[in-house]
């Protein structure tokens, strides 16, 4: 894969946006337009979308609280 994407950068010059198509330099980690993260460019001259893991990990604390809360609610002995 390293040598894929070596051959792709060496082939272009510049990298589009996923987003809103937009052509910027290949070092930028940032879309100017749309501010989209983006990483390095695929073999079609696309930017590749970088993965958002903060957003992965609300989302699960969210299903946890919301586990918690159905046990508490539903199956705790709560008033004996």
């Amino acid at each position: 894969m390293a040598n894929n994407q070596q051959s792709a950068e060496s082939t272009f010059s510049t990298k589009r946006c996923p987003e809103c198509y937009t052509y910027m330099p290949l070092h930028t980690n940032k879309c100017p337009s749309c501010n989209a993260r983006l990483g390095s460019v695929e073999k079609h001259g696309m930017a590749r979308r970088t993965t958002n893991w903060s957003s992965y990990g609300f989302a699960f604390i969210a299903l946890l609280a919301l586990g918690i809360y159905i046990w508490w609610a539903f199956f705790s002995d709560r008033y004996g």
